[in-house]
């Protein structure tokens, strides 16, 4: 009887073991998919820190602020302060002005670059919030990833290079190539269809603005760099990676405008000729690979063609082209020494809350009028959060309404050649 009696099954050592190791590895299972949950449905932490040239570096990240600066913000800077580059200002000093839309309203031009530091106090890492952080956070746009990859812009080429004191500046090739040809984005195929064309200015200045401005619109929109930025050779060698054509803006005199807010290489009426010169080699050795300047401000300065005319002349000879926001320019200096000017249509306002939509959207829609009418149309604009959503989502569409979208260069040319 007690040899029938059947044996109690006991698991052997070795499948518990085994047991346990799936128990442990099912418990880690759910742990990563909870954050990851986390992370991808916006109801968890998604704060995180990107590499910049491959270099991964996690940093102290102060709050952004949701609204921008008060219009009435001002920024001091040492009185007498001479032009040299140990002395000029950085990102964090960089000018600041504000202009007056035709409803009156003030906008604060260049805004300023959130405090990011790293254990050092060092400044220049970038902490990207993703969806996922939480009720306050901006979703990631997809439309980057969506869109076929651009064309690279070729980087600056050293035979139209020319040392100055500041250092290398664009020049006249030996061979006769020129910048504004050279740097310039190829021109879409129109097939009839009217062009429009829109640069965004104030870049460099705001890191989260700047990525986004070239992650996020399309490679035809033309981006525009503030001298005094950091970092300015990694910000355009990205944006002309990213097939965006580029151009440095000039600090000049405008009317009833805080000189000092132009910062010490500001192109000013008070200054003699060969003052403003040694000005602007040092702007424009800020960087390469631009094809084109445009204007910061400067309504004053452009009218004046003592001002503006050598100015002017020194950009035709160094191959480079210019675009004004004033409307001045053309008559001031504009057709004297061969120079190539082009003057834009409309200025989209820079929108620093979503209560400047319409406004945005009303400017917009007001390019393809005159595109409608002329065939080309060209734009200008700062970088600023509203302002650059309401552009991407038009570009989006912009092919659907019958316009084609271009870089600044083809209508640029279009008017130099009369077409």
């Amino acid at each position: 009887m007690v040899a029938n009696r059947r044996r109690r099954f006991v698991l052997p050592v070795l499948s518990r073991l085994s047991l346990a190791w799936l128990s442990a590895l099912g418990v880690a299972a759910v742990i990563i998919a909870g954050l990851t949950y986390s992370i991808t449905s916006g109801k968890g932490p998604g704060r995180v820190s990107l590499p910049i040239d491959g270099v991964e570096r996690f940093a102290r990240h102060e709050p952004v602020p949701t609204s921008q600066p008060a219009a009435n913000q001002t920024v001091t800077q040492t009185p007498g302060l001479r032009l040299a580059p140990p002395n000029l200002r950085n990102a964090d000093e960089a000018a600041m002005e504000t202009i007056e839309d035709a409803e009156g309203e003030d906008f604060l031009l260049y805004p300023e670059e959130p405090a990011f530091a790293d254990e050092a106090g060092n400044g220049g890492d970038i902490v990207i919030t993703i969806a996922g952080a939480g009720p306050s956070a901006t979703p990631v746009t997809a439309a980057s990833l969506t869109r076929a990859p651009a064309a690279k812009i070729a980087g600056p080429d050293p035979a139209l290079l020319r040392a100055t004191p500041f250092g290398k500046a664009p020049r006249i090739g030996p061979d006769g190539r020129k910048a504004m040809h050279v740097y310039a984005a190829a021109s879409p195929e129109q097939d009839g269809a009217p062009r429009i064309a829109i640069i965004v200015g104030g870049l460099g200045l705001n890191s989260a603005l700047t990525q986004r401005a070239i992650d996020e619109l399309p490679a035809e929109i033309s981006l525009a760099f503030a001298p005094y930025a950091k970092d300015l050779n990694f910000w355009t060698k990205k944006a002309r990676d990213a097939g965006h054509e580029i151009l440095i803006e000039l600090p000049m005199e405008g009317y009833g405008a805080n000189v000092d807010a132009l910062g010490p290489a500001g192109l000013l009426t008070t200054q003699n000729r060969e003052e403003n010169l040694q000005r602007l080699d040092w702007l424009m050795s800020r960087f390469g690979g631009y094809f084109a300047a445009t204007n910061y401000l400067g309504a004053k300065f452009s009218t004046q063609e003592e001002a503006l005319g050598p100015i002017l002349k020194k950009l035709s000879d160094a191959g480079v082209a210019y675009i004004d926001d004033t409307g001045a320019a053309t008559i001031s200096g504009g057709r004297q020494g061969g120079s190539v000017v082009a003057s834009v249509n409309r200025i989209v306002p820079p929108a620093p809350d979503p209560s400047r939509r319409n406004a945005v959207r009303r400017e917009l829609r007001a390019l393809e009028q005159i595109a409608k009418r002329d065939g080309a149309a060209l734009g200008k604009t700062y970088a600023y959060a509203t302002t650059l959503d309401e552009i991407a989502a038009w570009a989006d569409d912009l092919e659907e309404n019958g316009f084609v979208a271009a870089p600044a260069s083809a209508v640029l040319q279009a008017r130099a050649s009369g077409r």
